[in-house]
């Protein structure tokens, strides 16, 4: 066998090996079976009642976007599905929404409220557990939970709407850039970064936002039961510590995820340890992820990049 031949044979088997250590990964993750510590097997029990947990982390846009590793997410679509998956199985009693995350677009964080509010009406019981960061659009999504816990220095709160736009005027004044604009109405390039907005520019820009505003502050007044104007009194942008969250009445208790998840049984009458579900199939995850690789073209990286950019009304802490 001659050194060319042998090398090739080396690559694939390389190549064999990292495929067969990925599909280990997967299903230690997976319902199929689960691995203890001690190297134990144990295999689940089907129809057990017990507990779904949906991580929700980075920052909220409406896109599709997971995780290589199994429940981790952070596009509204791909959290949507997971939720409305959690939904159909009788089996799943209650739910820790696991939340890292300073929020996000107005848009993704009112989906996922709206569908975590649907959860809690046909009777799965809510829990959210937070974990560095659980501010502005992530609040939002918090407010539709039955209990909101957070650790002693989690920061939460940033109650509040941003419109970000860059003005780069002053410097195409600079280097001799002039922009050429045809448009049907007035207010057609609000927000363009080759000029300062008008005054009516900026006035209905500030009506986007106190309308948007508005509909956060009516959320947290109907989800923690306080009224309008202490609500008014804490959404002016400000973040607050956990500890300081709990004595404003932004959350319930102070506890880490296990503390969510023995809450989130103790709600929903689980007795004994409680049983996590897995709902995500392994096989699944893997074409999730080669379909991912495949749909990285030109097309989806400009609608991400869209869907990212500064111009959007935004639950986010800055």
């Amino acid at each position: 066998m001659d050194r060319k031949t042998l090398f090739t044979y080396v690559l694939l088997a390389l190549c064999g090996l990292s495929v067969l250590l990925g599909l280990v990964l997967v299903f230690k993750q997976s319902p199929v079976f689960t691995v203890k510590e001690s190297g134990k097997i144990e295999l689940p029990s089907i129809g057990k009642d017990g507990i779904a947990i949906v991580y929700i982390y980075g920052e909220i846009f409406v896109e599709r976007q997971y995780s290589m590793f199994p429940g981790f997410l952070s596009g509204s679509d791909a959290i949507i599905d997971r939720l409305r998956k959690i939904d159909k199985n009788k089996n799943v009693k209650a739910v820790v929404l696991r939340i890292n995350s300073p929020g996000g677009s107005t848009g993704a964080s009112q989906e996922i409220y709206e569908e975590v509010k649907k959860l809690r009406q046909n009777g799965k019981k809510i829990v959210v557990s937070m974990g560095d960061v659980g501010a502005s659009g992530a609040y939002y999504i918090s407010c539709a939970a039955d209990r909101i816990i957070a650790n002693p220095s989690t920061i939460t709160g940033s109650i509040g709407v941003i419109f970000n736009f860059g003005n780069m005027q002053e410097l195409f004044k600079k280097i001799g850039v002039k922009m050429e604009v045809v448009k049907s109405g007035k207010s057609k390039d609000i927000g363009a970064y080759w000029r300062s907005p008008e005054e009516s520019e900026r006035q209905l820009l500030q009506g986007l936002i106190d309308n948007s505003y508005e509909q956060f502050v009516k959320v947290i007044v109907d989800g923690r039961k306080m009224t309008y104007d202490q609500v008014k009194q804490l959404a002016d942008g400000s973040i607050f510590t956990g500890e300081q969250a709990l004595n404003k009445g932004l959350i319930d208790q102070l506890g880490n995820l296990p503390d969510a998840i023995q809450v989130a049984a103790d709600l929903a009458g689980l007795k004994g340890e409680p049983y996590i579900i897995k709902d995500y199939s392994p096989m699944e995850k893997v074409f999730e992820i080669f379909n991912r690789k495949t749909e990285e073209n030109s097309l989806t990286q400009v609608t991400k990049a869209l869907s990212k950019s500064d111009t959007r009304l935004a639950y986010l802490m800055e």
